[in-house]
């Protein structure tokens, strides 16, 4: 159970040296395209699309990622390998979302730290949530 664990540790230390750096790359890539969605109804309905797309990319990994257990998996490297790159997955969907949201509500509201830092939260509550599966899983 040791090894699993350490591979869970791995994998989330993974997505985070991933997420921490593409949050400027999101950040830039609204930024540049943020003319086109100001000053305009289109532009406004443009945005309400956008927040719209990315709720449901959002919603679709949290569901997929709360819907897997790692109860179900047999102790292989090739199922552990498996089940990690799938949870990766859809942690690494949930991580990018979030950015999203953060991004387009704060070039289009303005700064929202208490939003952030409830994103921030989610992504954290999506970890413990891993690990908790993974723990329930060995008391089985």
């Amino acid at each position: 159970m040791k090894n699993i664990l350490f591979e869970n540790l791995v994998k989330n230390v993974i997505l985070i040296s991933i997420l921490v750096p593409s949050y400027f790359w999101v950040n830039e890539s609204f930024k540049s395209s943020a003319q086109l969605f100001t000053g305009t109804l289109e532009g406004s309905l443009l945005v309400g699309a956008m927040v719209g797309s990315i709720s449901i990319l959002l919603v679709a990994a949290c569901f997929g990622n709360f819907a897997f257990t790692y109860e179900k998996i047999t102790h292989t490297f090739n199922s552990r390998f498996l089940a990690h790159l799938t949870t990766g997955l859809f942690m690494l969907l949930i991580g990018l979302s979030l950015e999203m949201t953060s991004v387009v509500i704060s070039l289009f509201v303005g700064k929202f730290p208490v939003f952030d830092v409830s994103l921030v939260i989610l992504y954290i509550a999506s970890v413990f949530y891993d690990f908790w599966d993974l723990k329930r899983s060995e008391l089985k």
